[in-house]
């Protein structure tokens, strides 16, 4: 019995195709490496980014989130080059000098857009602001009527915790916070020193300093609003002097120098053989034109308030 014993059979050594060469291993390590480094290099040049992320609500963390921004603006300036080379080309430039020139402005767009896309949580954070600032008067004035007709201040930040868009979601963190057991007054406190938008820390102020001192919260919240409502009136005047301004000029640059400028021109080349105003002439004045065009559009949209009356 003990003689019919056969021996172990060894273990099987992998097959040749594979096993990986340490060579190759301690390449593709170094690959790996080097653009971990150079990821994490942008966004250590890139302070508050991590707090703006969780800030915001972006789930990602930051090395996820540079890593993203970096392929998202590879994409649009390998993009933008390959359209410069051949609109470089198609124009008559030689191939060698279209192709650098291609390359230069895809470098420039891929600083300018990766600065612009890490900037993404700033941007998010400002137009939060903006949408708060937009309803939060509509907010305020339904708090004020649930005031008034008898309801408590927690039961009135809780009706208009909904309805409003980013404006209630403010009041709904204040509404979360009491409901795990902190008091009403040092909610408010807390959202006061969270929050961005200037007229929901006004309103807040000054309703944490009415249930502190005892005096009558709707008394002082009215007060706030109607100041909040003259100050928006003034600003839309303004914004209709600034709008009166921003159209004389589009019809000087926008719509007289234009259509005026090319017929001159085109009168006096006939007489001055300097140079004639062709195809090319026409095309590069129709694309200065919408150019134009964009810049006083976002002059118009950039300069308009944001909130409602």
């Amino acid at each position: 019995m003990f003689f019919n014993k056969k021996p172990k059979a060894a273990a099987a050594a992998p097959p040749a195709a594979q096993q990986i060469p340490p060579k190759k291993q301690m390449q593709a390590q170094k690959k790996g490496s080097g653009w971990k480094v150079f990821v994490e290099s942008i966004g250590a040049k890139n302070k508050g980014l991590e707090e703006s992320l969780q800030k915001h609500g972006i789930k990602e963390n930051l090395y996820q989130f540079v890593q993203r921004m970096i392929i998202a603006a590879g994409m649009v300036s390998a993009m933008i080059a390959l359209t410069s080379i051949l609109i470089f080309v198609h124009v008559g430039l030689e191939p060698a000098v279209g192709v650098i020139l291609g390359i230069v402005i895809g470098i420039a767009t891929f600083q300018v857009s990766l600065k612009a896309f890490l900037n993404f949580p700033n941007a998010k954070g400002v137009s939060s602001v903006k949408n708060i600032e937009r309803d939060i008067l509509f907010a305020a004035r339904d708090l004020i009527i649930s005031l008034r007709s008898g309801m408590p201040l927690y039961n009135a930040i809780t009706l208009v915790s909904s309805g409003y868009g980013d404006a209630s979601r403010e009041f709904a963190k204040i509404v979360e916070k009491v409901q795990v057991g902190m008091p009403l007054e040092m909610a408010i406190d807390q959202s006061i020193e969270e929050t961005k938008s200037p007229s929901f820390r006004r309103i807040l102020l000054q309703a944490s300093v009415s249930i502190k001192s005892g005096s009558d919260v709707v008394t002082s919240l009215q007060t706030v609003i109607d100041q909040l409502a003259q100050e928006r009136v003034i600003e839309l005047r303004r914004y209709g002097q600034r709008l009166n301004a921003i159209a004389m000029f589009y019809m000087l640059f926008g719509i007289i120098m234009p259509s005026m400028g090319i017929a001159v021109l085109t009168i006096l080349t006939t007489f001055i053989a300097v140079f004639t105003v062709n195809t090319t002439i026409l095309e590069a004045s129709l694309v200065g034109m919408i150019f134009l065009q964009i810049i006083f559009l976002k002059m118009i949209t950039g300069s308009r308030p944001v909130f409602s009356m």
